[in-house]
């Protein structure tokens, strides 16, 4: 069967688990799987590039914000900032204020020093998939691999059908899946510039 939106993932989902009598879970499933592509899923589809001011040594991170691939100020002359983790830019912090050099991510974009001017940037990010609902029958990961979400689902199910010997199968389906789709995002990364344009990168 072809998954082309939600009725048919769930339609699959059902399928495969019709001996266990969970169709009341599968939703939940669908959303468990979802969270996973957040942590591990990164497609050419989900890059965005939006504009950004920075004007404080913290700044709201952009709605679906999941991961940073840059962040540049755009204040003559141009600056893209370093990434370093929540923990190594405690070690860059700057007393006083000027430009940023450096960046990290956890509830906010934190910089290493307050900012002595409002700077305009952009940010260059991953951002998370719209959920499926049945407002939201598709989207980018559904189309471009509807095995991550069936296989997602199905293993998202393991608390109730631990003893199926199916699950290891689907467990390695997944991650087959995962795989391939990250690493031709990475070659498409590496094939050529990005193209700007607020709200969407091509590569």
């Amino acid at each position: 069967m072809a998954i082309s939106d939600v009725s048919d993932l769930r339609q699959e989902i059902a399928d495969h688990l019709e001996s266990y009598n969970l169709e009341g879970k599968i939703d939940t499933f669908i959303q468990l799987a979802e969270e996973r592509h957040k942590n591990e899923v990164r497609i050419q589809e989900m890059l965005n590039r939006d504009a950004l001011t920075v004007n404080d040594r913290y700044v709201s991170l952009p709605s679906g914000y999941l991961e940073a691939l840059e962040l540049r100020l755009l204040t003559d002359p141009v600056t893209v900032l370093e990434y370093l983790s929540p923990h190594v830019i405690t070690n860059y912090r700057r007393t006083g204020t000027g430009k940023p050099l450096y960046f990290t991510t956890h509830a906010q974009f934190e910089f290493d020093i307050d900012t002595d001017q409002s700077y305009s940037g952009e940010v260059i990010y991953y951002k998370a998939e719209t959920a499926l609902s049945d407002t939201n029958s598709s989207n980018n990961i559904l189309s471009r691999a509807p095995g991550l979400y069936l296989y997602g689902a199905l293993v998202a199910g393991a608390p109730y059908i631990m003893n199926d010997e199916r699950l290891p199968v689907w467990t390695q389906l997944y991650a087959a899946a995962r795989d391939g789709v990250n690493q031709a995002a990475q070659r498409q990364l590496r094939a050529g510039p990005i193209i700007s344009r607020f709200g969407s990168v091509v590569a």
